[in-house]
This record gives structure tokens, C-alpha cells and sequence, in this order.
């Protein structure tokens, strides 16, 4: 079975230019967050305000889908290669191992984080790049365990991330922590790059249950 990678002509320039403010928006005050240190718990608890980001963000998709037709139509109308290959960008994760090396990061966050993400970019790139010499489109199991797996890569880098901060559960003896995966600059990739990959997650969920139900009737 196959999953359908043709976008819709009818997607209007206007709903990407608005699409692009809003995720301009959203990166821009991030960034203002992250500068003030919002980001960063006052203690030594969980960090709340991250969490509770996340959950606006994933609630705010969850209203706009339920109560705009118009926005069910483009999400489920956005190219599937594109949120696919998106995610070539965790390969960055690998700088979790570097800093690792450098003696910036636990060992048991940067390693799961970090090789977890790559895994989930290279197998991003296959699949693509499988659909193009194919007939364009991507095989909808492997899609499904490709995506069911970099979700859960980020469950887990999230809640070692949370476990591994300075005096919580897995807190290595010698002294280094995640905290600093809170503070500006590295607070943007789980204040907003996690979040947004998150919701291409989600939207690929969407549109692979589309398919199925339409390949139903």
C-alpha cells in the first residue's frame, strides 16, 4: 500500500504566506522567551513552562482542526514528501554526541537524543528519495513505523532530557546535567524546532488516515 504525495492545486499562495508569518511569529517570540530565561524552571523542579508550551501548541492545532474546515483542508493537502524530508534536519542531533565529547551533556541524554534523531533524518531521506525513483509515492507501512519512530524519539529524548536536569532521578554522580538543553541558544530546539516536528508528526498521522479511510470505500 501506498500513501499519497500529491499536493492539492487548489492551496493558495495566501494560506502559505500566512503559514510563514506564523511560524515566523512563533520562532520570534521563542526567541524573546528564551532570551529572558522564561524557559528556565525557578528551581530545581521540572521544567513547567516547556512542557506547558508544548501542550499549548499541540492544543491550539487540535482547535483549529476540529473547528475550521479551511484548515483541515490544508493541512491535509500539504505535500507529504516535504514533512517527510523535513526532518533531514534532526541530523543535527548529533551535535547532542559532540557536546557530549566536550563535556556539555550527559552521556544518556546526548546519546539517545542525538543518534536517535539521526536515525530518524537518515531513514527521512530514504524514504524520499525511495518515493522519487519510484512512483512517487511513499510506501504507507514503512512510512507509518518511520514516523511512529521519530515520535517516539522525541518522547524519550524529552522525558531523559527532563530526568537528566541537575538533582532529578537520573542526574549523572559526576556532575553534568541537561540544563543547559534550557537555556539560549539550545532552548530554541525544544521550545520550537521539537514542537514544530512534533506537529509534522501529527499532520502525517492525518493524512495517512485519510488515506486509509478514502482506500476503505
Amino acid at each position: 500500500m501506498t500513501a499519497s504525495t500529491v499536493s492539492s492545486p487548489a492551496l493558495s499562495r495566501r494560506a502559505h504566506r500566512r503559514t510563514a508569518v506564523l511560524l515566523l511569529g512563533w520562532f520570534s517570540l521563542v526567541t524573546m522567551l528564551a532570551l529572558n530565561g522564561f524557559f528556565v524552571p525557578v528551581d530545581s523542579g521540572p521544567p513547567l513552562n516547556l512542557l506547558l508550551s508544548g501542550a499549548l501548541v499541540l492544543g491550539l492545532f487540535a482547535i483549529a482542526w476540529f473547528l475550521s474546515p479551511t484548515f483541515r483542508v490544508y493541512v491535509l493537502d500539504l505535500d507529504l514528501r516535504l514533512l517527510v524530508l523535513v526532518h533531514s534536519l534532526r541530523m543535527l542531533g548529533l551535535g547532542f554526541v559532540m557536546l557530549y565529547l566536550v563535556g556539555q551533556l550527559p552521556m544518556s541524554f546526548a546519546l539517545l537524543a542525538g543518534i536517535g534523531d539521526a536515525l530518524t533524518a537518515l531513514g527521512a531521506v530514504l524514504l524520499v528519495w525511495l518515493a522519487i525513483r519510484g512512483n512517487g509515492e511513499m510506501d504507507r507501512q514503512w512510512l507509518m513505523r518511520w514516523n511512529s519512530f521519530g515520535l517516539l524519539d522525541f518522547i524519550v529524548a524529552l522525558s531523559v532530557g527532563v530526568l537528566t536536569r541537575k538533582g532529578a532521578l537520573l542526574a549523572p554522580a559526576d556532575g553534568l546535567n541537561s540544563d543547559i538543553m534550557l537555556q539560549f541558544p539550545l532552548v530554541i530546539i525544544p521550545a520550537f524546532l521539537v514542537q514544530l516536528l512534533t506537529l509534522t508528526h501529527v499532520i502525517i498521522y492525518l493524512q495517512l488516515r485519510r488515506n486509509t479511510d478514502s482506500g476503505d470505500r
